[in-house]
């Protein structure tokens, strides 16, 4: 489905006749154009990206933003603009991100548009199925990971530290085409990998530690996420143990997702699965979300999820176990919903990896 159809559907079940976008995440999925500050008006019939004099010509001259789409450079007259561009289709109802802008800007709305009546409208799963060209840079940019994670086995060595890691890791994906990684990259060896979103510090990485490493990239403004742990020499039983319990539940999970699946009865199952190996207990977050312009999107595969998959619709599988006092183990990878079944983004091996020294 077209964009302008996602949006159509959207006024249509909101009794709205527009949509003022000011989120720079549903600005940029409309319009492949990104701005810090922006707005894009989307009608029935026609839209409209207002920015600043900062990306006027940049707007003018990209090749990737819609030939439908109008653009139009703002200064103080931006409001004034929008005004002139809803009296022009008639709009009496115009809507907004209630699940974004702030009450300081709705109040700021209502005193600037006496002329409509503004509709609060939950966007949140406007991005939820992608489309063909969405699907490409989510996959360029699992590629670029996993180039980074091949690179990563050659470089880490026990007396390093997570920090030195972390920031080969965040350079690496720079000298492979990445953007920028898409968040923060988590490093956690030995009893740090106890914390699920652990901190990158200064402790030294040691032979027998198991290192957690969650990390991703941007593409073209489409985000990765991939954790794998890796066992720096040979390693304790009960590590080990932990390893397979998490690997046999993450392809557990992986197995479930297909069209017409509830994702949260897919956390459940495997929830259930870990806890039956002796470890419920440590397993302590969501099996996953979705990911696309932003690393967290819907759906959610949680206790709370209950979104029903669609095909084109993306979704990380990320079981965990941690067990404070002695480590933890992670495996997540990138997945595609399709009608009877699943394809996998990402490609890193998924058993466990032991380094020798």
């Amino acid at each position: 489905m077209k964009k302008q159809e996602i949006i159509n559907e959207l006024l249509d079940s909101n009794s709205a006749e527009a949509i003022l976008f000011y989120s720079p995440e549903n600005r940029y999925w409309f319009s492949r154009f990104k701005s810090s500050l922006g707005y894009l008006l989307v009608t029935k019939t026609k839209s409209y990206l207002l920015v600043d004099g900062r990306y006027i010509t940049a707007a003018r001259n990209s090749k990737n933003i819609p030939a439908e789409i109008e653009i139009r450079e703002f200064s103080n007259n931006l409001f004034t603009q929008i005004k002139e561009i809803l009296k022009q289709h008639d709009v009496k109802k115009l809507g907004f991100e209630s699940d974004w802008v702030h009450y300081a800007d709705f109040e700021k709305y209502t005193s600037i548009f006496k002329d409509q009546t503004l509709v609060p409208i939950n966007c949140s799963e406007i991005r939820i199925v992608k489309d063909e060209w969405e699907i490409e840079q989510l996959q360029k940019a699992c590629d670029i990971t996993n180039e980074v994670f091949e690179a990563i086995l050659d470089y880490v060595k026990p007396g390093m530290t997570e920090k030195e890691l972390q920031r080969f890791i965040d350079n690496e994906f720079l000298v492979k085409g990445a953007e920028k990684i898409s968040f923060d990259t988590i490093i956690a060896s030995g009893v740090n990998g106890s914390m699920p979103h652990a901190v990158p510090t200064d402790k030294k990485i040691e032979v027998g530690d198991l290192v957690t490493i969650d990390m991703g990239c941007y593409y073209n403004g489409y985000c990765s996420d991939q954790t794998r742990t890796i066992a720096i020499g040979e390693i304790d039983a009960k590590l080990e143990d932990i390893y397979n319990a998490v690997y046999e539940a993450q392809s557990l999970g992986i197995s479930l997702v297909s069209e017409g699946v509830n994702a949260g009865e897919i956390h459940k199952q495997v929830y259930d699965f870990i806890e039956k190996r002796g470890y419920g207990g440590y397993f302590t977050h969501g099996l996953g979300h979705g990911y696309g312009v932003e690393i967290h999107e819907e759906p959610y595969a949680s206790a709370a999820g209950n979104t029903v998959l669609k095909e084109n619709m993306t979704l990380t599988i990320e079981p965990g176990i941690y067990i404070p006092g002695l480590g933890g183990v992670r495996i997540e990878d990138d997945i595609l919903v399709l009608k009877d079944g699943y394809r996998m983004l990402t490609s890193a091996t998924r058993e466990l990896v032991k380094l020798k020294f």
